[in-house]
């Protein structure tokens, strides 16, 4: 039986001391777990701002890869370390980045533009080594498809990707649509389909003159010279089949280097190849 007496009874010391010791081992651990924790929250919401930070510049994991060990050379003119430019023409000489300077922006854009480079060149190379041997293949299978009658011009222009084809059109409706300078519809019985014409051709030419790719003005230069008579216009066409034109380089590109999106979707006069979509 315990009396009030043995339960206010005072604890020596030997005992309340490592009481106390215990306590305050437990309230130091406490204490830095919690500052550990803190600081891991600390450091994870740093890596996630500069995480934001690098994907509203564009520097994703693999525009990263692209950059390696590039460095910025000049903040006027963009030269880095890799290139694409590799001499600064800065009045001045190069101005070299502070300490403080961000660099990645600039480096970003030096990447994606060495990627782009890197990109054409391989498609060049692919589409040169298919044109030397489709281009008098393709050349006349199109003779004998859309000029059956002898009354079409053809000739390979430009690096050997596509080819120009002369169609005379009468005085009176063209039975076509465009879109910038892309045949974008061919109306069913009118005269561009009596012709040959097909969508996704090129208006390069009405009469003798080379027109820009805009609708209003290609229009105008056919009222003006069917006011003088039938119209003769340039189209340039794809040489191998499956080829498309990119409407921001004006570019005959192979359809791998097209979203689908692009080719389903926005179509002649607005499609645009991978390289110029990323930068649109």
């Amino acid at each position: 039986v315990y009396s009030d007496a043995c339960c206010t009874q005072a604890l020596p010391c030997s005992i309340l001391l490592p009481l106390f010791n215990l306590l305050g081992c437990e309230m130091s651990r406490q204490a830095a777990a919690q500052a550990a924790k803190k600081e891991q929250k600390a450091n994870i919401a740093e890596k996630n701002a500069l995480k934001e930070k690098e994907l509203a510049m564009g520097m994703t994991p693999a525009v990263k890869k692209l950059i390696g060990t590039d460095v910025l050379l000049c903040t006027e003119c963009g030269m880095t370390a890799l290139g694409p430019i590799k001499e600064c023409e800065c009045k001045g000489g190069k101005k070299k980045p502070g300490p403080d300077y961000e660099c990645g922006p600039q480096l970003v854009i030096a990447a994606k533009s060495r990627s782009q480079q890197s990109k054409d060149a391989v498609r060049l190379e692919n589409v040169a080594g298919q044109a030397g041997t489709a281009a008098a293949r393709a050349k006349k299978k199109l003779d004998a498809a859309l000029n059956p009658h002898g009354d079409l011009e053809t000739e390979v222009q430009g690096d050997g990707t596509d080819i120009i084809a002369v169609v005379e059109f009468p005085v009176g409706k063209l039975g076509l649509d465009i879109e910038k300078n892309a045949v974008t519809k061919v109306v069913d019985g009118g005269t561009a389909a009596d012709l040959g014409v097909q969508v996704g051709w090129v208006i390069y030419k009405v009469g003798d003159d080379v027109v820009a790719p805009n609708k209003t003005a290609i229009m105008r230069a056919v009222i003006k010279c069917m006011k003088e008579g039938p119209a003769k216009f340039g189209f340039r066409q794809p040489l191998v089949e499956g080829f498309y034109c990119c409407a921001s380089c004006d570019k005959f590109l192979a359809e791998d280097a097209f979203e689908a999106d692009q080719l389903s979707e926005q179509g002649p006069g607005k499609q645009m190849c991978s390289g110029c979509a990323e930068f649109a």
